[in-house]
């Protein structure tokens, strides 16, 4: 398909998603999910009949940000509608608005994806599926993270945002065989106690279970990291 990056998906997204699939639009805030009124997308329908109009008299397109009115591309408001449309018959999918007016969608529905792609015209769609081998255990493992190389490092600890205790900095740093984290996370800790949105892999079960100890409930989540060449061994491994 025309401007259209295919990528592998290595791990379910939000633990429930094999798809995903990302584009550019400014008009992106309008999806957002928790201004709409209802299920529906009454938010992102009442803003597009206001552009209609602006489209159908031949006007500039115009979107309010605070206080500035800023012109959008007519390109963006086409396919802003397109994706209304098919979005609107479909409640099976879960949709994030970033910075930078990025649309990203998730689903387990490829075609429905493929059919947003497409339909839009944006030139720098990316989708992400998973290797037709690999599809059933991403979906039975929910937890893992598929992986090129045997890794040192089994397991993937990510974190959430309340306060750890500064001196665990001290035990990673001491222990760069058994766990490691990234420079900037690293300062982060040490500076703030604070490692929201980072993350740490960890030797084995024996070395998580001691972080748990020294990191309690910051943890969120843990990952394992499983090399796909070893896939036919972890389907039957308890």
């Amino acid at each position: 398909m025309k401007n259209l990056t295919l990528c592998e998906t290595n791990k379910l997204f939000y633990n429930q998603y094999l798809y995903k699939l990302a584009f550019s639009n400014n008009l992106n805030v309008i999806f957002r999910q928790e201004i709409q009124k209802d299920k529906k997308l009454s938010y992102a329908r009442e803003q597009i009949d206001k552009f209609a109009e602006q489209y159908r008299n031949n006007e500039p397109i115009m979107r309010q940000i605070w206080r500035t009115a800023v012109q959008v591309p007519e390109q963006d408001y086409l396919d802003a509608k397109e994706l209304y449309s098919i979005l609107k018959r479909s409640s099976d999918y879960k949709i994030r608005i970033d910075p930078q007016s990025t649309v990203t969608i998730f689903s387990n529905n490829e075609d429905f994806l493929l059919e947003i792609a497409g339909r839009l015209k944006a030139k720098n769609k990316v989708l992400h599926k998973p290797n037709e081998n690999y599809a059933k255990i991403l979906q039975d493992k929910t937890k893992i993270i598929l992986v090129d190389k045997k890794p040192d490092l089994k397991l993937k600890i990510n974190f959430n945002g309340k306060r750890c205790n500064k001196e665990f900095a001290n035990w990673i740093r001491a222990n760069t065989d058994k766990a490691r984290m990234g420079r900037i996370a690293l300062e982060n800790l040490e500076l703030y106690g604070y490692l929201s949105g980072f993350y740490m892999y960890v030797r084995d079960e024996k070395v998580l279970n001691l972080v748990t100890l020294l990191a309690g409930s910051t943890i969120r989540s843990v990952e394992k990291l499983v090399y796909k060449g070893d896939i036919d061994k972890y389907k039957y491994a308890e």
